[in-house]
């Protein structure tokens, strides 16, 4: 599967639906709830290849939703996308509201199962779901692998500098040395991922044609990103948290704000954005005219610098093309 290509298991935005029916899946460790929309009856089944397996043959479900578990449904995403099955990964806010909207204030994982049913179901008949493209999840979870060695490199530095008795110094050092070597192991198999993959390197080359993205920077958009190319940039820009939220409602104008979105992408454009103001391209003079001409704080012009990074690279990876930056 190519990283940012769309493949089976997508759910395209204003594509018809069918009669099939529409679940709803509530995720958990051990267990998946499924409810179908418009039944009321809720299915719990355990959360196996063997068990998804059974139940999608008896079911043969148009689409399903589920929310996003922080890896529980890998297992599930599998077996849809093997069977070519649609599928839509709704964000918990997005939940969070339609259960306010509906008045109800108990929470099970039945309910849950429900709750997500019926919200794909009115939200795909009223506007079509947003684009769900299934990544590369070998990278992307390797990629998470990488960030927390280092996170866990940094933490042990930490206790380094403050640590005097020298036997905690020896066992820190001991630690910090294993993890250093586990952090070459990982980027090795990183690059040896990307190496296999002939249009994931390429992809990789172009976004490292945009100042201040690096091969790290290039290869968390691969792997935490699978959408850039596929969006607009208004909707990339929102599906990261970079495009401000206006903040009004009469006569009060609060500031606008940004939020939600993906951290991990949100860091690396960060740095990308810092190394990109040092260096004279389009983006430091960006950055320069709204902190020197239009007085903007250096957080809100920095920011701003981090969005046109996001678009630009979004635009590479549209067009296949690296990126030629003028003044203009």
């Amino acid at each position: 599967m190519q990283p940012g290509v769309p493949t089976k298991g997508l759910m395209l935005e204003d594509k018809p639906m069918t009669d099939k029916p529409i679940v709803g899946i509530d995720v958990s460790k051990e267990w998946l709830d499924l409810a179908v929309a418009g039944d009321g009856k809720v299915e719990r089944i355990d959360n196996t290849e063997q068990a998804i397996e059974r139940w999608l043959k008896r079911a043969k479900p148009g689409l399903v939703a589920f929310e996003p578990t922080g890896g529980y449904e890998r297992v599930l995403q599998r077996c849809l996308r093997a069977r070519g099955i649609v599928f839509v990964r709704v964000h918990p806010n997005d939940v969070i509201a339609y259960r306010k909207s509906r008045g109800i204030k108990a929470k099970t994982d039945r309910i849950d199962a429900r709750l997500i049913a019926e919200f794909a179901a009115e939200v795909s008949s009223r506007r079509g779901l947003k684009l769900s493209i299934a990544g590369d999840d070998a990278l992307r979870e390797m990629v998470s692998r990488r960030r927390q060695i280092l996170q866990a490199i940094q933490a042990e530095n930490c206790r380094l500098a403050i640590a005097d008795t020298k036997a905690v110094r020896k066992s820190i050092t001991s630690v910090i040395a294993s993890l250093n070597r586990n952090q070459k192991a990982i980027e090795a198999e990183i690059a040896q991922r990307l190496k296999a993959d002939k249009q994931a390197c390429e992809l990789a080359g172009l976004l490292q044609t945009v100042t201040g993205i690096g091969p790290i920077g290039a290869t968390t958009f691969l792997a935490d990103l699978p959408e850039l190319g596929h969006l607009s940039g208004k909707q990339i820009a929102a599906l990261i948290g970079v495009a401000p939220l206006t903040q009004q409602s009469g006569k009060t104008n609060r500031h606008s704000r940004t939020g939600y979105g993906r951290p991990a992408v949100r860091a690396i454009l960060f740095n990308a954005a810092r190394a990109a103001i040092r260096h004279p391209s389009p983006f430091k003079t960006f950055y320069d005219r709204l902190v020197i001409q239009n007085h903007k704080p250096g957080k809100v012009a920095l920011f701003a610098v981090m969005r046109k990074i996001l678009v630009t690279a979004n635009a590479v990876a549209r067009d296949r093309q690296p990126w030629r930056f003028s003044e203009a």
